[in-house]
């Protein structure tokens, strides 16, 4: 029993003595990170004021500037922006897929197009603007052009919040 607390004991002072350590070097860290900090501080030159501490506000660089994002995306594997032919960028490119609605008898999609945009109704086999809708899915429409073939996806929502983060409402 005397050797199990006499063990104990010598625990508890090699732990206490690795604390008071660590706290010693810890304030002597603290205490050359205030001195460092004090030595950099500018220095006022003799003749001359103080600048003035209001900064200049921010303004953004020209969008020349940037060129390399376009030229060389990131995320493309070889780093060249992808080629569009003139004749697959066509009235396509202004459709924005609004909403789809699948029941047992029809596929409808709802389609934001033009300028002013517009909604249409379009059903599988119909076309708008030149472009036959061929196939309506849950999450896609494809349509055809001729041999031009598109498909175009509807953009995920966000989430509604979850309902433990919601603010909760005072209860009268």
């Amino acid at each position: 029993m005397a050797a199990r607390f006499s063990s104990q004991l010598g625990i508890g002072v090699l732990l206490g003595a690795l604390c008071l350590g660590l706290g010693a070097l810890v304030a002597t860290e603290l205490g050359d990170a205030s001195v460092t900090a004090r030595d950099q501080s500018p220095l006022p030159t003799a003749g001359k004021p103080p600048a003035p501490s209001a900064a200049a506000p921010f303004t953004m660089p020209p969008l020349q500037r940037f060129a390399v994002v376009t030229e060389r995306p990131i995320f493309s594997p070889d780093r060249k922006p992808p080629r569009h032919n003139d004749d697959t960028t066509g009235a396509w490119s202004s459709f924005v897929l609004a909403g789809i609605i699948i029941t047992p008898q029809s596929r409808e999609a709802l389609v934001l197009h033009g300028k002013p945009q517009t909604v249409a109704h379009i059903r599988e086999g119909q076309a708008l603007e030149g472009w036959t809708f061929t196939s309506i899915y849950p999450d896609r429409v494809v349509f055809r052009d001729g041999l031009n073939e598109h498909e175009l996806r509807l953009t995920p929502k966000a989430a509604p919040p979850d309902v433990a983060t919601r603010p909760r409402l005072p209860i009268e």
